[in-house]
């Protein structure tokens, strides 16, 4: 009798750690999920929003942006305005467009879907400048962006940001 006693004061003290660990588990996945389907629906509807926090030159200290710079998705259009950090090969005319800057530009995005890491977006467009810059965009299914950029005449830079939802 003292031990079916015992036993059910053991029982009754673990089964409510139990049931909410397991509960908190399906909590976490089940926001993991909606999260994940909610990037999937931005991207894959193509009118999004990315916001970037630090750019990383390719010679010299990651540098923190402030504001948060953006870029713009309207199905086939972009628009962004990034500062530049780094040696450019041809100076420009103008000394004010020294920035990486689209103004609605239609572009031909092609878009990859890895079941594990996220979406690879690749792009090229050409600045008012007369430059051609290749966009290697990398949106995982938590929402952080990585953003390369190729250019014909600067070296390469990366940024690092958030998708906006």
């Amino acid at each position: 009798m003292k031990r079916l006693v015992l036993l059910s004061l053991v029982m009754l003290f673990l089964a409510p750690g139990s049931v909410s660990a397991q509960t908190r588990k399906e909590e976490k996945a089940a926001r993991k999920a909606a999260l994940e389907q909610q990037v999937c629906d931005l991207v894959e509807s193509g009118t999004f929003a990315i916001s970037f926090d630090r750019a990383n030159p390719a010679r010299g200290m990651s540098r923190t942006l402030s504001p948060d710079y953006e870029m713009k998705f309207e199905n086939d259009r972009v628009t962004t305005y990034l500062p530049y950090f780094g040696r450019s090969h041809t100076a420009p005319m103008d000394p004010t467009k020294l920035a990486i800057e689209l103004i609605d530009q239609e572009v031909d995005v092609k878009t990859e879907k890895d079941t594990k890491k996220g979406y690879s977006l690749t792009f090229s467009a050409k600045t008012q400048t007369n430059e051609n810059i290749t966009f290697y965009l990398k949106i995982t299914y938590s929402g952080m962006a990585t953003l390369s950029i190729n250019s014909s005449t600067r070296e390469p830079i990366s940024f690092l940001g958030n998708l906006n939802m």
